[in-house]
């Protein structure tokens, strides 16, 4: 079986965090923070961690509310917006995974501290439950 490598996003207007894993170990690490200043700035981080990991595939955190009308959330129109163009630059496959609650569990694996750390952890828990799943 083939190992696939994955990077994780927890999209963020000021921080982008990230994590990456394989499907060989199964385990979601905490990578890197990368300030959001703007989308050419970001692709450029993103591009650099692709092709030094080797990933295979993104997994974006998206937000989803427990109410149907998920176009309500203004987070998650920019989380969207922000795959829609990594989807058209980027030749990788991208999917969405549930990452209600990841910021307050990253918080409470930090004692509560409201450092930046916190969005590459919540990426790699975003990771690590997609790596649950398959």
């Amino acid at each position: 079986m083939e190992n696939v490598k994955f990077l994780a996003i927890d999209y963020g207007l000021k921080r982008i965090g990230i994590a990456i894993g394989d499907s060989k170990s199964k385990l979601a690490l905490p990578y890197k923070i990368i300030e959001n200043k703007n989308k050419n700035f970001v692709l450029r981080e993103l591009k650099n961690i692709i092709t030094v990991e080797q990933i295979d595939k993104i997994i974006i955190g998206m937000p989803y509310e427990l109410s149907k009308e998920t176009d309500s959330n203004p987070m998650m129109k920019n989380i969207k917006k922000f795959a829609d163009f990594l989807k058209n630059v980027l030749d990788i496959k991208i999917v969405f995974e549930d990452e209600r609650s990841t910021s307050k569990i990253a918080d409470d694996l930090l004692s509560g501290s409201k450092n930046k750390k916190r969005d590459d952890v919540a990426a790699s828990l975003i990771l690590q439950s997609y790596l649950d799943k398959t």
